[in-house]
């Protein structure tokens, strides 16, 4: 036998694959055979068999125990799997695109705050571009929950905040965003010592950079309030209600009797990315997309919302 022959026999087919997917996602053989609508003893067979072919084992069995579990071979070779299963969820989907004849879509997640400071100058210059294609934007949330997204292939590209640990995907910054303080505009100047004594009013799941501080500082913030929108941070803050702290890229129209200072220097900043999968089906198309996000970005004056000083007070 050649080794062509032998590498042909021992690559895993697609049934074979779905079937050690779904003892990973349901932990028995019956809990496969019922998720892929066959009998438990044609899971068995399909997983023997690729078990043989590749001369090892991929699922601990025990004749105690209902429920069983990968080895680390299995858990390998599952994890590749699902990767390639996002790929053809996509190319099968852009095949049905061409079928119908309608332009290749390009799905792009994305925070409020890159929708409405970065995607207005992004769309105009991909109209600008010679290719056809239409851009979907999706709205996304956690960070956790973009992962998935890109990796499953629900979008093909994510504005993230890096840096991010999955070996599945790929990243690209775009740009460093600044924490800014919001004081109340008749407030004395802050120093970074009074910092940790004011009353502070933050963004909900973008407190980190400022708790890092913090702690590098040996202070303890006073948090007194946590909104789900720049702007009822800053609303808060015209209130009197104390002083608040946002990403610098969050920052909408001006709220009457709010000062932004920047907190460059200070507190860490954010550093926004791109995320798309390693193994994207069309990653040269892809790649031109970024690129062309990347150039955007990259106008960080342009894109970065005016603050009214620089820099805390010494």
């Amino acid at each position: 036998m050649t080794s062509a022959e032998t590498d042909q026999s021992t690559r895993p087919t697609l049934p074979q694959l779905a079937a050690l997917i779904a003892i990973s996602a349901t932990g028995s053989f019956a809990g496969a055979a019922t998720a892929l609508g066959c009998t438990q003893s044609a899971v068995s067979q399909r997983v023997a068999s690729l078990e043989r072919g590749l001369g090892v084992l991929l699922v601990h069995r025990s004749r105690q125990q209902r429920r069983v579990s990968l080895t680390e071979a299995g858990d390998t070779l599952v994890a590749a799997a699902e990767q390639v299963g996002g790929i053809l969820s996509v190319a099968i989907s852009q095949v049905e695109t061409i079928r119908k004849g309608l332009n290749a879509t390009v799905r792009i997640g994305l925070f409020t705050s890159a929708s409405e400071r970065v995607i207005p100058p992004m769309m105009a210059a991909l109209r600008r571009q010679p290719v056809d294609y239409r851009i979907e934007l999706v709205e996304l949330d956690q960070q956790a929950e973009v992962s998935r997204l890109v990796r499953n292939g629900d979008v093909d590209l994510a504005f993230v905040k890096l840096p991010i640990a999955d070996p599945a995907l790929l990243t690209a910054e775009l740009i460093t965003d600044p924490f800014v303080l919001l004081t109340p505009a008749g407030a004395p100047p802050v120093s970074p010592g009074r910092l940790a004594g004011l009353p502070l009013i933050g963004l909900r799941g973008q407190r980190d950079p400022m708790e890092a501080w913090a702690a590098s500082a040996g202070a303890e913030l006073n948090w007194v309030l946590e909104m789900e929108t720049n702007h009822a941070v800053e609303a808060m803050v015209a209130a009197g209600l104390g002083y608040g702290t946002v990403p610098r890229l969050t920052l909408g129209g001006r709220t009457p009797g709010v000062r932004r200072i920047s907190l460059a220097g200070t507190v860490p900043a954010r550093t926004v990315g791109i995320a798309w999968r390693r193994y994207h089906p069309r990653l040269a198309f892809i790649r031109g997309v970024i690129d062309i996000i990347q150039r955007v970005c990259a106008r960080s004056a342009e894109i970065l919302p005016p603050v009214d000083g620089e820099g805390l007070a010494r």
